[in-house]
This record gives structure tokens, sequence and C-alpha cells, in this order.
């Protein structure tokens, strides 16, 4: 059981480094860390948003109030980026999804305009806090103190076995 969590972990995480778009497709989640306050007290900064696979069937059962996370072009500088928003209206043209969001509190909608394929995830429930622990590993300190432990770690098991064959070798 070991081995294959371990290897469902590693998978996932070889997914997010090299193909993260896809993380959710193939797992059926992604969490995301929150790094503004715009859906607070709903979703607070520096939780983990966890948010599920939008097959085209929970796409069309959207409606007005729901959290999704998409990505759009916030800043119109030509760099899409990852928010999580409520739907404030969706509007069908020529068989054509469109979505306006919000955030929380706001009774104006967001500037940008969806569609569909924009869409990365329907919010499912998120974990207070757990992204301050995500920014440390992800940040150069937190990649150091991990390598560090590991190492130090390592050589404490290594001593240890050491010794215990040196006393096992040794004549009585």
């Amino acid at each position: 059981m070991f081995f294959v969590l371990s290897g469902l972990l590693l998978l996932y995480i070889l997914f997010e480094i090299f193909i993260p778009q896809t993380t959710v497709k193939v797992f059926q989640f992604k969490p995301y860390v929150v790094i503004t306050a715009s859906m607070e007290p709903v979703i607070n900064v520096n939780d983990m948003a966890i948010v599920v696979n939008p097959t085209n069937r929970k796409i069309s059962n959207l409606e007005v109030g729901d959290i999704i996370t998409f990505e759009a072009d916030i800043n119109y500088d030509g760099t899409k980026e990852i928010v999580t928003h409520y739907i404030f209206s969706i509007t069908e043209t020529d068989g054509v999804r469109t979505y306006r969001t919000n955030r929380y509190g706001s009774t104006t909608p967001d500037t940008w305009v969806l569609r569909d394929n924009d869409i990365l995830g329907i919010y499912a429930f998120r974990i207070p806090w757990i992204g301050n622990l995500v920014n440390f590993v992800r940040s150069p300190y937190g990649i150091v103190a991990i390598s560090v432990n590991i190492i130090v770690i390592g050589a404490i098991i290594y001593i240890v076995k050491t010794g215990k064959k040196e006393k096992i070798e040794a004549p009585q």
C-alpha cells in the first residue's frame, strides 16, 4: 500500500512539474494556493482551494453563484493568471456560453469575459492555511531546509547502521 501511494504521489508531482494543465484531467482534482483577498471570508489568503475536473457535463450545470477557478488576462498584458471567483452571469449566444465573474461581496462583474475552455476547475472545498506550508516548500529557503534535513537524516541512518555492523563484527 505504501509503494502504491508513494508511486501515485510521485506521478502527481511529475505531472505538476512537467504538464500542470493536465493534472486536473488525470487526477480529477487540483489544489491552488490563494494569494489574494478577493474571496475573503469564504476563501482566505494562504488557504488551499481544491477544485475538481470541469467535465462538459459539469460545466453545463454551472449556475450563477458557483465558484470556479479559471485563467484570465486580468491586467490585459497578454499573460493569463489563475483566479478563483463567483459566477456573476452566464450568457449563451449561438451555442457558445460566456461567463462573467465577480469577487466576494461585489455587485459588479469583473472586466473579463470567460468561455468554457477558460475554466480550470470547479471549487470543491478549501484547506485553511496549508498554503503557508506549500509556499515555504516552494521557496529557496524551504528547498534548502528540506535538502539539509534529508542529508542529516540519511547521515544519521548511515552512522547508526555502520555502528550496528561494527558491534556485530567485533569479537566477544
